[in-house]
Protein backbone atom coordinates (compact mmCIF):
# COMPACT_ATOMS: atom_id res chain seq x y z
CA UNK A 1 0.00 0.00 0.00
CA UNK A 2 1.27 3.64 -1.05
CA UNK A 3 2.54 5.48 1.83
CA UNK A 4 2.27 9.71 1.66
CA UNK A 5 5.86 11.26 3.04
CA UNK A 6 6.47 14.57 3.57
CA UNK A 7 9.57 15.06 1.60
CA UNK A 8 11.17 18.72 2.11
CA UNK A 9 9.89 22.06 3.16
CA UNK A 10 8.70 24.01 -0.45
CA UNK A 11 11.29 26.53 0.92
CA UNK A 12 14.05 24.53 0.56
CA UNK A 13 13.85 23.71 -3.46
CA UNK A 14 13.64 26.83 -5.10
CA UNK A 15 12.83 27.00 -8.45
CA UNK A 16 15.72 25.28 -10.97
CA UNK A 17 16.64 23.44 -8.02
CA UNK A 18 16.49 19.68 -6.94
CA UNK A 19 17.06 17.47 -4.03
CA UNK A 20 17.84 14.26 -4.04
CA UNK A 21 15.81 11.78 -1.44
CA UNK A 22 16.21 8.25 0.12
CA UNK A 23 12.86 7.38 1.04
CA UNK A 24 11.49 3.31 2.08
CA UNK A 25 14.80 1.94 0.03
CA UNK A 26 14.53 3.96 -2.81
CA UNK A 27 16.52 7.08 -4.47
CA UNK A 28 14.41 9.76 -5.42
CA UNK A 29 14.88 13.16 -7.24
CA UNK A 30 12.48 16.01 -5.98
CA UNK A 31 12.78 19.03 -8.75
CA UNK A 32 11.17 22.58 -8.38
CA UNK A 33 10.40 23.16 -12.29
CA UNK A 34 9.00 27.25 -11.95
CA UNK A 35 7.13 26.37 -8.87
CA UNK A 36 5.52 22.59 -10.13
CA UNK A 37 7.08 19.81 -8.49
CA UNK A 38 7.71 16.70 -9.52
CA UNK A 39 9.36 13.14 -8.47
CA UNK A 40 11.08 10.49 -10.42
CA UNK A 41 13.30 7.63 -10.19
CA UNK A 42 16.83 9.34 -9.83
CA UNK A 43 18.45 7.05 -12.48
CA UNK A 44 18.32 7.06 -16.06
CA UNK A 45 17.27 3.98 -17.75
CA UNK A 46 20.06 4.58 -20.72
CA UNK A 47 23.22 4.66 -18.35
CA UNK A 48 22.48 4.76 -14.64
CA UNK A 49 23.50 8.57 -14.47
CA UNK A 50 21.66 10.29 -11.46
CA UNK A 51 18.90 12.77 -13.04
CA UNK A 52 19.07 14.98 -10.01
CA UNK A 53 21.90 17.04 -11.63
CA UNK A 54 20.10 17.29 -14.77
CA UNK A 55 18.28 20.43 -16.73
CA UNK A 56 15.02 21.50 -16.70
CA UNK A 57 12.87 23.08 -19.10
CA UNK A 58 9.59 23.26 -20.35
CA UNK A 59 8.78 20.33 -17.76
CA UNK A 60 11.43 18.37 -19.73
CA UNK A 61 14.44 16.79 -17.73
CA UNK A 62 17.97 16.72 -20.02
CA UNK A 63 20.02 13.91 -18.33
CA UNK A 64 23.53 15.47 -17.59
CA UNK A 65 25.11 11.99 -18.43
CA UNK A 66 23.70 11.31 -22.77
CA UNK A 67 21.32 14.63 -22.79
CA UNK A 68 18.07 11.77 -23.08
CA UNK A 69 15.07 13.83 -22.36
CA UNK A 70 11.93 13.37 -19.78
CA UNK A 71 8.96 14.81 -19.70
CA UNK A 72 8.55 15.23 -15.71
CA UNK A 73 4.72 15.22 -15.94
CA UNK A 74 4.34 11.51 -17.61
CA UNK A 75 7.57 10.09 -17.48
CA UNK A 76 8.09 9.72 -20.90
CA UNK A 77 11.30 10.08 -22.62
CA UNK A 78 10.86 12.64 -25.59
CA UNK A 79 13.85 11.42 -27.67
CA UNK A 80 14.32 8.16 -27.15
CA UNK A 81 10.63 6.62 -26.72
CA UNK A 82 9.37 4.12 -25.67
CA UNK A 83 11.83 4.43 -22.59
CA UNK A 84 11.05 6.20 -19.39
CA UNK A 85 12.10 6.85 -16.06
CA UNK A 86 9.71 6.24 -12.49
CA UNK A 87 7.06 8.73 -11.36
CA UNK A 88 6.07 9.13 -7.80
CA UNK A 89 2.76 11.36 -6.88
CA UNK A 90 3.30 14.38 -5.52
CA UNK A 91 1.02 16.56 -2.93
CA UNK A 92 1.66 20.00 -2.01
CA UNK A 93 0.07 20.54 1.57
CA UNK A 94 0.59 23.81 3.28
CA UNK A 95 4.23 24.38 2.93
CA UNK A 96 5.60 21.14 2.58
CA UNK A 97 5.96 18.95 -0.67
CA UNK A 98 4.56 15.24 -0.01
CA UNK A 99 5.36 11.91 -1.82
CA UNK A 100 3.58 8.80 -2.43
CA UNK A 101 5.73 5.97 -2.32
CA UNK A 102 4.63 2.35 -2.71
Amino acid sequence: MPTLVRAAAIRDIPPGHSKVLHIHGREIALFNADGAFYAVKNICPHRGTSLDRGAVENGVLTCPGHAWQFDLRTGDCVSHPPAGIRRYPVEIREDAVWIEVP
